[in-house]
């Protein structure tokens, strides 16, 4: 469905830049149309994908996904098909939803993972901290999640955002 989504708006705006798809749909898409990840991606290039979204990574910590987001993409599934993407020269952005239930340490591993990625890769377009939003999250308004916080006051965005740019400094330039 996805490729002919894409082939479809091509058809019409061939000069248009598809951003599109983030890598739980492409992990989705692969599974559903029985081909690797590798092998989706390469269609969905060829069907005119330009870049894709660096979302649904959360936290890339296996036991904070299993605690927010249990049964979605693990850390290895997405990095997979990000590097996958990098290496067949999609880029694709990267985010990070903090202010939930994960420590300093955690974002700080986040980041050199990113950073890791990047280093490898160089297909980081940008890097997107993205506050976690209670008033939008069942697992905060239906008590779904254990000692989950409301999302980050403003002094932790501006911690999340001076360190990232720390952190990625030389490898990813917009944030």
């Amino acid at each position: 469905l996805y490729i002919k989504i894409c082939e479809a708006i091509k058809s019409i705006l061939p000069d248009i830049h598809i951003h599109g798809f983030s890598p739980e749909e492409v992990l989705y898409g692969s599974i559903r149309s029985k081909c690797s990840i590798k092998t989706y991606l390469r269609k969905l290039k060829e069907a005119g994908v330009g870049s894709l979204p660096g979302t649904s990574a959360e936290i890339l910590d296996a036991n904070i996904r299993n605690t927010i987001s249990p049964g979605r993409i693990t850390v290895e599934q997405w990095v997979k098909v990000i590097t996958t993407a990098h290496d067949l020269g999609i880029p694709t952005t990267s985010t990070m939803m903090y202010g939930h239930v994960e420590t300093s340490a955690h974002i700080a591993n986040h980041l050199a993972k990113i950073r890791d990625i990047q280093k490898g890769t160089g297909g980081f377009t940008e890097f997107v901290p993205l506050s976690f939003i209670s008033s939008e999250a069942p697992m905060y308004n239906q008590h779904l999640v254990e000692n989950i916080r409301p999302g980050p006051n403003s002094l932790e965005v501006i911690k999340v955002h001076a360190v990232s740019r720390l952190m990625l400094n030389n490898w990813i330039p917009n944030i």
